[in-house]
């Protein structure tokens, strides 16, 4: 396998998100965990991920199959936030990492959820 190597300096890592959203889908792991483990696989650039309605809802389904409900999903996610895993502006349309824990050199810098856009230069 070859290594890539990347321009971070200090404690940083890099992780695979692919493997996080395995992780997320996989019943065997807490909820709390699963829940930051889709922040982590789906988060872009600054930290937040974001899911159509209802599609967190079918990462987390259970070992039988049984897809969540809304006000479970809304529980996971709260539970997570109190654990410290995900922001405190975190809900169920979008998970928002820790800036601290986490940076992505590539990809997209918007949230419509949480209404950030770069913002546009003016170009005469």
């Amino acid at each position: 396998m070859r290594r890539t190597s990347f321009q971070f300096e200090g404690d940083f890592a890099a992780v695979l998100q692919e493997e996080y959203k395995q992780r997320a889908r996989d019943p065997r792991y807490e909820y709390r965990h699963r829940v930051e483990y889709a922040a982590m696989g789906w988060a872009n650039r600054i930290g937040h991920a974001e899911f159509p309605p209802g599609e967190l809802n079918k990462i987390l389904v259970d070992k039988h199959g049984v897809v969540p409900s809304k006000d479970a999903v809304n529980n996971h996610v709260r539970r997570t936030k109190e654990w410290g895993l995900i922001e405190s502006e975190s809900n169920r349309r979008c998970l928002v990492l820790p800036e601290y824990r986490f940076q992505k050199g590539i990809g997209d810098v918007t949230c419509d959820e949480h209404g950030i856009r770069p913002a546009k230069r003016f170009r005469p």
